[in-house]
């Protein structure tokens, strides 16, 4: 039984330790290639993804299932623009990799606009995402945008 105790323990501390070299070497290649920007800001946007989750879990609390309702809308448009951060930080690397071997402009060009799109998209969907959710934090029981009778 002690032996037990000692392995698991010891397969949890290695994991940990494994989780923790592996960040350590991920942190360090970002770093390296200067997408801190690109990691922050998806690391932003899922926090407030989570967070409007969180408050549509306490509006599903108190029943009131139209606000819940619009905060987990919000919380998927965030999300899906934090998706967006990680897939235009994954052609940032790809444009600075064809950029150092030299292949064509045209090539880099049409990356670089497909990055811009990536991230205009993001950004319309994190606005509207605080569009939705913002009212209800202040003012829970606004009418929705139909203009009908307030929540109850």
């Amino acid at each position: 039984m002690r032996f037990r105790e000692i392995s698991l323990r010891g397969i949890r501390i290695g994991l940990w330790l494994l989780g923790a070299i592996y960040l350590f070497l991920e942190a360090r290649e970002v770093i390296a290639r200067e997408q801190i920007t690109s990691i922050t800001i998806f690391a932003l946007l899922f926090i407030l993804a989570s967070h409007q989750l969180s408050v549509s879990k306490n509006f599903l609390t108190l029943e009131q299932f139209r606000a819940a309702s619009r905060c987990y809308k919000a919380s998927s448009l965030m999300f899906s623009a934090s998706l967006l951060a990680v897939f235009d930080a994954a052609l940032d690397f790809l444009i600075g990799s064809t950029k150092s071997t030299g292949s064509t402009s045209a090539l880099w060009s049409f990356l670089f606009g497909l990055g811009w799109l990536i991230n205009l998209v993001a950004v319309v969907l994190a606005l509207q995402s605080m569009e939705k959710f913002l009212p209800l934090l202040f003012h829970p029981h606004l009418p929705d945008q139909s203009g009908s009778n307030p929540q109850q």
